[in-house]
């Protein structure tokens, strides 16, 4: 493609007097990706897997051509190598969505997009969504495990991908024959224009409490940044599906426009779920709609995947999916890596891996784990480095109130003593549950399994799916779900 045909999709026309044009054979905003003819668009990457940090793409300009960038989008002064056309835009990361969908041929067109947004529960609720929506049709989704198209798992480092690796993803789900893809929509992917001019079918609000705030500085922030994503639906006319229950519920409700369905298990909700019986193994209950009503036998346990799965409902028959395939795709066995689960090699003990790594979800998971044994829960958990440590505190007390023994680990620590994570731990702790602190995460597992007795339930928090621990600038192969199958005496391969 053309180079002036990609720069002729910016507003404001910057390319004007541009001298000579030049065939661009892809766009690329990482400069270690960059192939000969790329077109370079330097920006700040954050991403939340890889933990990899550029955080001025302008600096490796240079860099990018000696591997053969062809041009560059740039939206600071810079210099540039001779010979090399540089574009001045007013943002860069404005500029590369636009580009991205142009150049992939807008592929998104093809998919109808299910957006789900929210602190906790995105991930949960997409594959919800997969399970409701492929009794009948092909189902793609995208978010902080993987991307999957048509069932077929593919490695993803973003929760929600930089525009590239996003119209890329669209694109093969396109050739795939997928009709629908659910998005978990980050708020680091509103703010860094990643959905920039995307048309979802329907968006979820699932909860709010404090995350991120390394990044947004304020939860008034946080919040707005995922109001803008339902206010987008608004412009485009599309359904908004709301959480009730959630103290900020309301002001989504009012951001999507008119298409609002809301949902929870209070009276006022529109798809509302009543009745509710819960066993370690099951979770009974009525789903009230304007479509109809019926029992829903789910396998996903927890009040908070009862708001997950309602959501997930709500936006299915928004589509128009039958009320019949809607149950039968929520009582699927749904397994979601690294939420809730259970590690079973024989022991006569719950041991239970999941991603809880906020206040909130932590509360969640350990209400949860309380209710499900009359014995002792032993939780171990740690904070990311370079986050938030305004959370730090807060997870402390709320491992305190619910549990009978706290092992404090690493989880992340990046760049950041592990000593000063802890201590903002220690700052929530009133003293009056044991505590262990084990810097290294494998010895931690071990002495938590190795505390345990018979009826007890141990949960390894924080990092759920992860298959990495990154300590300084190193990313070292590590795996809570392998590390405590080995402990319990069998390696899972």
């Amino acid at each position: 493609m053309l180079l002036s045909e990609l720069i002729a999709q910016l507003p404001g026309k910057p390319g004007a007097g541009l001298n000579g044009d030049r065939e661009i054979t892809g766009i690329e905003y990482d400069p270690l990706r960059i192939k000969p003819g790329n077109l370079f668009v330097p920006i700040n990457i954050y991403t939340q897997l890889d933990k990899v940090e550029l955080p001025d793409g302008h600096l490796f300009i240079e860099q990018a051509v000696g591997r053969g960038a062809a041009a560059v989008i740039h939206d600071k002064n810079v210099t540039l190598p001779e010979g090399v056309p540089g574009i001045r835009v007013t943002n860069s990361r404005e500029a590369l969505s636009r580009l991205a969908a142009h150049f992939f041929g807008y592929p998104n067109r093809s998919l109808k997009l299910l957006g789900v947004t929210g602190t906790n529960g995105k991930t949960t609720t997409t594959h919800i969504l997969e399970a409701i929506f492929s009794e009948s049709h092909t189902f793609s989704l995208t978010g902080t495990l993987y991307y999957k198209i048509n069932g077929v798992v593919h490695g993803s480092k973003d929760t929600t991908p930089e525009p590239t690796d996003l119209h890329q993803i669209f694109l093969e789900m396109k050739e795939a024959g997928s009709e629908y893809c659910a998005m978990e929509v980050s708020s680091h992917g509103i703010d860094m224009h990643r959905v920039d001019g995307l048309d979802f079918r329907v968006g979820i609000f699932t909860n709010l409490s404090p995350d991120h705030l390394d990044y947004h500085k304020t939860m008034t922030h946080y919040r707005d940044t995922k109001l803008r994503f339902f206010e987008m639906l608004a412009e485009q006319e599309r359904w908004g599906i709301v959480n009730s229950d959630d103290p900020v519920g309301e002001m989504f409700a009012r951001a999507a426009g008119k298409n609002v369905l809301t949902f929870g298990m209070g009276t006022e909700a529109a798809v509302r779920a009543s009745n509710l019986q819960m066993n370690i193994n099951q979770c009974r209950y009525d789903v009230e709609t304007p479509w109809g009503n019926f029992p829903i036998d789910s396998r996903l346990i927890g009040s908070y995947n009862v708001y997950n799965t309602l959501g997930a409902i709500a936006a299915a028959l928004t589509c128009g999916i039958s009320i019949e395939e809607v149950r039968r795709g929520a009582e699927k066995a749904i397994r979601v890596p690294g939420r809730f689960e259970f590690l079973d090699a024989g022991q006569d003990f719950a041991v239970v891996v999941d991603f809880a790594h906020t206040p909130d979800s932590m509360e969640n998971v350990l209400k949860l784990a309380r209710s499900l044994t009359q014995e002792r829960v032993i939780t171990l958990f740690g904070c990311g480095g370079d986050r938030d440590p305004i959370k730090r505190p807060q997870m402390g007390r709320v491992a305190e109130h619910y549990s009978d023994l706290i092992i404090m680990t690493a989880d992340n620590p990046r760049n950041e003593s592990l000593d000063r994570i802890m201590g903002h731990i220690r700052q929530g702790l009133l003293g009056i549950v044991p505590t262990v602190e084990i810097a290294d995460r494998a010895e931690a597992v071990a002495h938590a399994i190795g505390e345990a007795r018979p009826g007890d339930l141990v949960l390894l928090l924080g990092k759920g799916h992860e298959t990495s621990q990154t300590i300084g600038n190193q990313s070292l192969p590590y795996n809570d779900r392998q590390c405590a199958l080995s402990c319990l005496g069998r390696v899972d391969n």
